[in-house]
């Protein structure tokens, strides 16, 4: 010690000098000791170090993606946690349990909700009077997200695109996803692979506009994008009979018109041209609801009948994605044609129509049969009778077959049913007289059974 230093020098210093038996010397040099020694600094004892203030010091992980369940780990510097502990991240996390694995180390199980709001949050420690926290420490991400969009992102439109999962945890299930956004919204397909998946969505006409959240439920997994779908308000363009020429800015992108026919029984048929070869132009056209649940057709030629004055909604698409360009919706309107008589269920029972006509049927079951009649003239041997049959309804399932006049002689059939709707040609009609065409339900399993029977000669 500096002491037992000071002492001993003094001491070897006085040692040198020969020693005074004087007793006066000897306690003057004593003093002299005490003296010396007075003079040092006194030496004080370390003092015990002060604990820092208690924090929050690494959160793992610092990230997580909502709808999910995880352990986070919380360390702290200078803490003394203990079972009384509580753990806070903010809305929308709900802390299900806290296991103190160390005074500076916390487990906590949380549960994330769907609509917690994205991006940093704090995360807040308590225990009785302490409280630390660290700002900005835990980060929410969403799942899900567009790799593309395309398509005119407004009411009464077609889009398609990718979604990918971010989560790699989460993988997608190829063979159990469905994507759901919210009433008004049509999910035409989507085929999804591990990390990503394709779809087309359909846009009601009444979708209010705004920003929609997109979910996947894969599995028992689900992964939602939270206000990344924007949707625009738009008004549809009127249309007239006639031409009606309009301009397509946008990859495959929409446009979207009305039409309101009278009140009287009217047929309405509506033509699309593209100006640009490379556009494949379709006309989606859905009734007064403006609901793609109610699709009337989708082609680029659509006839629909109406016995109502209430608005149809006509949707310009091009399935091709091609640059700006020129289109052209016709409309033309008439009487739509007569109905089928009933009871047409035989040969004899037949309904009369022209050789060149269109009639209105309807099968009520699969079991029920349509037959239909018309007079062939002698300018008409050796013709042949194209029979086609249309919607109707989209997924009328019909077969034709065509008779001579005995009723049983064939003149071709049954078709071959290679769809719900036939275009089939007769072998050539051999003599003056009638002619039976008779129209039932293909073997597949009955759906509706409105239909238009087409007949021409040729």
């Amino acid at each position: 010690m500096i002491l037992q230093a000071t002492m001993l020098t003094t001491l070897l210093l006085h040692a040198v000098t020969p020693v005074d038996t004087d007793p006066a010397a000897a306690r003057a040099r004593l003093s002299s000791l005490l003296a010396a020694q007075r003079s040092q600094p006194a030496l004080l004892a370390p003092a015990e170090p002060a604990l820092d203030d208690p924090s929050i010091s690494a959160v793992y992980p610092n990230r997580a993606f909502i709808e999910r369940v995880l352990d986070v780990t919380i360390s702290g510097d200078d803490t003394q946690w203990t079972d009384a502990v509580e753990v806070d991240f903010g809305d929308g996390i709900t802390v299900d349990s806290v296991r103190v694995a160390s005074p500076t180390g916390l487990v906590a199980h949380i549960t994330i909700d769907d609509r917690a709001a994205l991006g940093a949050r704090d995360v807040t420690v308590r225990e009785g009077e302490v409280e630390v926290v660290y700002a900005g420490a835990f980060v929410l991400e969403a799942p899900l997200a567009f790799k593309t969009l395309q398509g005119t992102r407004a009411v009464g439109s077609v889009l398609t695109g990718t979604l990918v999962q971010r989560d790699i945890s989460t993988p997608f299930d190829s063979m159990d996803s469905t994507l759901t956004v919210e009433p008004g919204f049509t999910v035409d397909y989507f085929y999804a692979q591990q990390y990503s998946a394709d779809f087309a969505l359909l846009v009601d006409v009444p979708v209010a506009a705004g920003t929609y959240d997109v979910h996947v439920d894969s599995g028992e997994v689900t992964s939602t994008g939270p206000d990344i779908l924007p949707i625009a308000t738009r008004t549809p363009i009127p249309l007239k009979e006639g031409d009606n020429v309009g301009t397509l800015k946008d990859q495959f992108g929409t446009a979207l018109y009305t039409f309101t026919p009278p009140a009287e029984p009217t047929r309405m048929t509506f033509t699309v041209t593209a100006a640009d070869q490379a556009a494949a132009p379709i006309l989606a056209v859905l009734p007064a609801s403006g609901s793609f649940a109610d699709l009337i057709a989708a082609d680029v030629r659509v006839v629909v009948d109406s016995t109502a004055a209430e608005p149809i909604y006509v949707i310009y698409w091009d399935a091709a994605g091609a640059p700006k360009h020129d289109f052209t919706i016709n409309l033309v309107t008439g009487e739509p044609p007569p109905p089928e008589t009933e009871p047409n269920d035989t040969c004899d029972e037949a309904t009369r129509v022209e050789s060149s006509s269109s009639t209105l049927g309807e099968l009520r079951d699969a079991s029920d049969v349509d037959w239909f009649v018309f007079k062939a003239m002698d300018a008409d041997v050796g013709k042949s009778v194209h029979v086609i049959t249309q919607p109707g309804e989209a997924d009328t399932d019909t077969v034709v077959e065509v008779f001579a006049a005995d009723c049983t002689t064939s003149l071709g059939g049954p078709s071959p049913d290679y769809s719900f709707h036939e275009d089939f040609l007769s072998t050539p009609i051999t003599a003056a007289g009638d002619v039976y065409v008779k129209v039932s339900h293909s073997a597949d399993p009955f759906n509706s059974g409105k239909y238009e029977l087409v007949l021409k000669l040729e």
